[in-house]
């Protein structure tokens, strides 16, 4: 009997380990589901008075409009961590996924604060003031992170693949 079963042991750790590295987000699969819909469409407004998103990324050296670097780098990262990497580990629900999406969230809310202080505090004569999607957007970056980080924090030390020790490899 235990000779039946022994060949599909390669079989067995194979699908322990991808189950292993899955992730089930519960009623926080929704929220987030929600934040990334606002964060997109916000995204698609304008982010101060003088500036929309896609102007604030595509000239990032231009002079076009008077946007501080933390609004640019803060619109990056709600983008690429809020929108395209929270999107990829909710449908794969890869842990790896969903901690790069906690931790640039988390980026991003602190960059959010920057941005939105950055921009009222600009001295110009040309309009720059944040509107409230670049306001609602930190608020939706903050929201995922505080809904990341309990799925994140949720995988026990078990669950974790165990490191080979440097003795058995000899």
């Amino acid at each position: 009997m235990s000779a039946d079963l022994s060949a599909y042991r390669n079989d067995f750790a194979r699908i322990e380990k991808k189950i292993a590295g899955e992730f089930d987000p519960g009623r926080r699969g929704r929220a987030l589901a929600v934040c990334v819909v606002v964060l997109t469409v916000c995204l698609l407004l304008p982010q101060s008075s003088a500036a929309w998103s896609w102007t604030v990324l595509g000239s990032w050296f231009g002079t076009a409009a008077p946007v501080a670097v933390p609004l640019r780098i803060f619109v990056g990262l709600a983008l690429v961590f809020g929108v395209v990497v929270s999107t990829l580990a909710l449908w794969l629900r890869r842990w790896k996924l969903a901690s790069l999406a906690m931790l640039g969230s988390g980026l991003s809310s602190f960059f959010g604060l920057l941005a939105y202080w950055s921009q009222s505090g600009m001295v110009t004569d040309a309009p720059h003031r944040p509107t409230a999607a670049m306001i609602v957007e930190w608020l939706v970056m903050i929201v995922m992170t505080s809904q990341w980080l309990p799925i994140v924090l949720s995988r026990s030390p078990t669950d974790l693949s165990p490191r080979p020790h440097p003795m058995r490899a000899l």
